[in-house]
């Protein structure tokens, strides 16, 4: 116990440090500080929390860490809450339920235990919910969810199209359809790549093509197939995808058996045998390490347009005799639709209370709409 107590000390020292760094270098370029705390389900001895790096982004800078329970993410929040402007933590449920506390921690870092659940149980039951706790400790920051495994996603789709340009018509290989992987191949195929998903059980890997097959659009051509046999799934392949939880897959037979101009993509982080990495370098195959940090910039900029949206763009109100709606408010038949129904500067349509706009309507609708663009041509004038 002693030796977990000091490896939590030196992390979260590590953690704050690392903080610092990133609001130091963020307010060196008048940018946003973000501190990301996620969770994996990728097998490590002890669950010992670790840092993930620091890195630059358009809006700022960037890093975070790992943990393994709802106590650590505790920990982590109280050292960081105030330092950074964001914390954003993974919304998606990757650790397992855990019984009890260690009081002797909890103790240690005079950490109370918000939201016991008392009576519910006759044990303290951790769900693994992080951003339950994160909401609990984090008081000066901004908390926001992600989902890691989306962004994940997203980023392999965008350095995928980017190094092979258009992916339809493209055949793709996934070793490893977990989470990640069963998205990604969603995505690919939806995008009109010929995808081979490879996974040691094949009753679930079968399962997962089927759903895919079955929810594409109907005039969508490209379907997902289940391979077991990850050379097999290689031959003649634009791009062998790595997806296992760090488990070595990729072989150099693989990048043998792909086209000339295939890409290897290493998204779980050691998917590739190192003899295959050695190999394909010397050879001039292209391979690529998944790097998350387009897809927080983009998250980012989602986050931040969103809230402005909810904030100061999307609602209703009376202009006049007239109602206006903007930023997606639902409105009535007859609403004019504008740019900003606090501040409108232009004319948008009508609305047909559907959520759509109308694309005829009466000449009771166009008075609605001269009435609105006679007030915005006042208030510009002023």
């Amino acid at each position: 116990m002693e030796q977990e107590i000091q490896y939590l000390e030196a992390w979260l020292k590590e953690a704050e440090l690392l903080a610092r760094k990133i609001r130091n270098q963020a307010d060196r370029k008048n940018g946003m500080a973000v501190f990301t705390i996620s969770a994996t389900v990728k097998a490590q001895d002890k669950r010992k929390p670790f840092l993930t790096p620091l890195r630059e982004i358009t809006h700022g800078s960037v890093g975070g860490s790992l943990v393994f329970s709802q106590t650590q993410a505790a920990l982590l929040c109280k050292q960081i809450d105030g330092i950074v402007d964001w914390i954003l933590v993974d919304a998606e449920k990757k650790i397992p339920i855990s019984f009890g506390y260690n009081k002797e921690i909890l103790s240690h870092f005079k950490l109370q235990l918000l939201g016991r659940k008392v009576g519910y149980s006759r044990e303290h039951i951790e769900m693994g919910n992080l951003s339950a706790v994160c909401a609990l400790y984090v008081k000066q920051s901004d908390l926001h969810e992600f989902k890691a495994n989306d962004i994940t996603v997203d980023s392999v789709w965008h350095a995928l199209s980017h190094a092979k340009g258009i992916l339809s018509g493209k055949k793709i290989a996934i070793i490893g359809a977990g989470n990640i992987g069963f998205k990604l191949a969603q995505r690919l195929v939806e995008s009109g790549c010929s995808v081979d998903l490879v996974r040691r059980d094949a009753t679930r890997g079968t399962l997962m093509a089927d759903l895919i097959n079955a929810v594409k659009p109907k005039s969508t051509l490209a379907v997902a197939h289940y391979n077991p046999d990850p050379l097999q799934a290689s031959v003649f392949s634009d791009a062998i995808i790595g997806c296992t939880n760090g488990v070595p897959v990729i072989t150099w037979e693989m990048m043998r058996a792909m086209r000339p101009d295939g890409v290897v993509i290493d998204v779980g982080k050691g998917t590739i045998h190192g003899d295959a990495l050695r190999k394909g370098l010397e050879d001039g195959v292209k391979i690529i390490r998944t790097d998350v940090a387009p897809g927080i910039d983009g998250l980012i900029a989602t986050i931040r347009s969103t809230k402005n949206l909810m904030a100061n763009v999307m609602g209703r109100k009376l202009l006049g005799d007239v109602n206006v709606v903007s930023g997606g408010f639902m409105g009535l038949d007859g609403d004019v639709v504008v740019d900003n129904y606090e501040h409108p500067t232009y004319v948008i349509g009508i609305s047909d209370g559907n959520g759509d706009i109308k694309k005829d309507y009466p000449e009771a609708d166009a008075v609605r709409i001269d009435a609105v663009k006679k007030f915005i041509g006042v208030e510009k004038q002023l």
